[in-house]
């Protein structure tokens, strides 16, 4: 497995439209599974929420709940605020 760190600036959309937007800086450790030629693993596909940090760049306080991250260079990831502490949907 290997691992590849996001670390940028973006906007954070909330999943509900509201037409609220925050600027913000993130940094996110996504981990890569690697996959050996001919062979498969007995779970294919998983889907789990890992831990990232997100940021206002001001200070500003981002409510909890789930968002749409935009980075700068086109990704979009989802990512959530529970209790301040944020985590990304991580999918392979």
């Amino acid at each position: 497995m290997g691992t590849e760190t996001l670390k940028n600036s973006g906007r954070l959309v909330p999943t509900q439209p509201t037409g609220v937007r925050y600027q913000v800086n993130y940094v996110i450790h996504i981990t890569k599974e690697v996959r050996q030629h001919g062979r498969s693993s007995t779970t294919t596909t998983h889907t789990r929420w890992a831990k990232c940090s997100v940021r206002s760049p001001d200070a500003r306080m981002i409510p909890d709940g789930t968002y749409f991250l935009h980075s700068e260079d086109g990704r979009v990831l989802q990512v959530k605020s529970t209790g301040g502490q944020w985590q990304f949907l991580d999918t392979p």
